[in-house]
């Protein structure tokens, strides 16, 4: 899941897009995060199983809304979608390999907005099981057959609003001024409902988006954090003290980049403090000024700690001299940089009637004749205009009637409703 949000923050920034929501979609659950000014947003309030880590990490959300997740009903007779998922063995139903629940994929394969096979067609699909099985599904919840599958679409795409959500709105950011980068062999199915129900300024779909978590391994700088706690109110700070423990800190991560094999005039460091005002249960984490630690630069720190404060809680203290500021942690973070692989150009495309292959009849709102496309085709500045699907070896991206798809300079879709202005080539 990290590989991912850096992957789509490289890729992100590289198109010139600032403020990025990832959304990852797999077999069994969808990752989210947020990525502001090509970083991904870290937390110091992670876990690693069922134990906390203070350890700096990226910051992501996970929500079981897969290809693999399961509709099923309660008790009460409503229709829900997941967390339970069939997995890759037996999978869901189409997969032909004995599974009996009908899952979000199936939904998809029924409704035409993914074709009859994976893959390029080394998998092929088997509709009609999937049909049976959202067939019994209906009749127990009382609804017609593609009304079904569209209701067990629509939760799942409120179940990754939802986690978008905790990620965005929860940290005081407003979703309405970011694009949403999917990737994953399912990230990109609901791209363009998360765009209504979100409000999102619109949808980037990288290249071979199944692929994009592996690339994003490629980019990740070598980092060693180290932290030490050093509890102290603001007035009461020892700035010698803690330029000693800076101090130390940063000798221990030198030499870990110096093991690493970096040279000296290669390694770079950052520092931060986690700050909270005095009787907080929680801090957050600011980052230091390079230079001396002295009265100004304390300073400097606890006015950056107010504005985040008031960013992510709607509220500081600034203005009240009797709410002291917390010292907390102390970290320093060694940096080895590496040489990132290079985000090309693709080449200038001759209208996306070339990468036409057909129509499907597909399902979004009502029943359509959907224009089917073969990404690899698509050059820079084609544009698709839905009702549309337009498929490559390990992703579909289904574009809905209402929603046009460019592609950019670097090969990436860029999805958005047709009176948006923020779409361009």
């Amino acid at each position: 899941p990290a590989a991912g949000a850096l992957g789509a923050a490289l890729v992100a920034s590289t198109a010139g897009v600032d403020k990025v929501l990832t959304c990852d979609g797999g077999g069994t659950s969808t990752d989210v995060t947020v990525v502001v000014g090509g970083q991904p947003a870290l937390t110091t309030e992670g876990t690693v199983g069922a134990y906390p880590s203070k350890i700096p990490m990226i910051d992501v959300v996970t929500v079981g809304a897969g290809g693999g997740s399961i509709a099923w009903v309660t008790p009460e007779g409503t229709l829900k979608v997941g967390p339970q998922s069939a997995g890759a063995d037996p999978g869901p139903i189409c997969y032909g390999r004995g599974g009996t629940e009908p899952t979000i994929t199936d939904a998809h394969v029924l409704l035409g907005r993914i074709p009859p096979h994976l893959l390029g067609g080394e998998i092929p699909l088997d509709v009609e099981a999937a049909r049976a099985g959202i067939a019994e599904l209906a009749q127990r919840l009382g609804l017609g057959l593609e009304e079904c599958a569209r209701g067990i679409l629509e939760i799942s795409a409120w179940n990754q609003a939802n986690a978008l959500r905790q990620i965005s709105v929860k940290r005081g950011l407003d979703v309405r001024d970011f694009t949403l980068v999917t990737f994953g062999g399912s990230g990109s199915l609901l791209a363009c409902r998360l765009v209504d129900v979100l409000g999102l300024q619109g949808v980037l779909v990288p290249p071979d988006p199944g692929n994009l978590s592996a690339f994003g391994l490629l980019t990740v700088d070598v980092r060693n954090d180290y932290v030490r706690t050093h509890v102290a109110r603001e007035d009461q700070l020892d700035h010698a003290a803690v330029q000693r423990v800076l101090d130390e800190l940063q000798a221990d991560a030198d030499a870990a980049l110096a093991r690493e094999g970096f040279a000296a005039d290669q390694r770079r460091f950052a520092r931060t403090a986690d700050l909270r005002y005095y009787g907080q249960a929680f801090e957050v984490r600011v980052d230091l000024p390079s230079g001396p630690v002295d009265a100004e630069l304390v300073t400097a720190v606890a006015e950056a700690f107010h504005t985040e404060h008031r960013q992510l809680y709607g509220y500081d203290f600034a203005d009240d001299p009797r709410q002291q500021v917390e010292w907390v942690n102390l970290r320093v973070t060694g940096i080895g940089p590496i040489r990132r692989p290079e985000v090309r150009r693709i080449e200038a495309g001759h209208g996306a009637d070339n990468a036409r292959t057909g129509t499907r009849t597909a399902w979004f709102d009502e029943r359509v004749e959907a224009a089917l496309y073969d990404r690899t085709k698509l050059g820079s500045g084609d544009v698709v205009v839905g009702p549309a699907v337009i498929e490559e070896f390990g992703s579909t991206v289904p574009v809905h009637p209402g929603f046009r798809a460019v592609v950019d300079d670097f090969g990436n879709l860029r999805l958005a409703r047709q009176t948006s202005p923020e779409v361009t080539a």
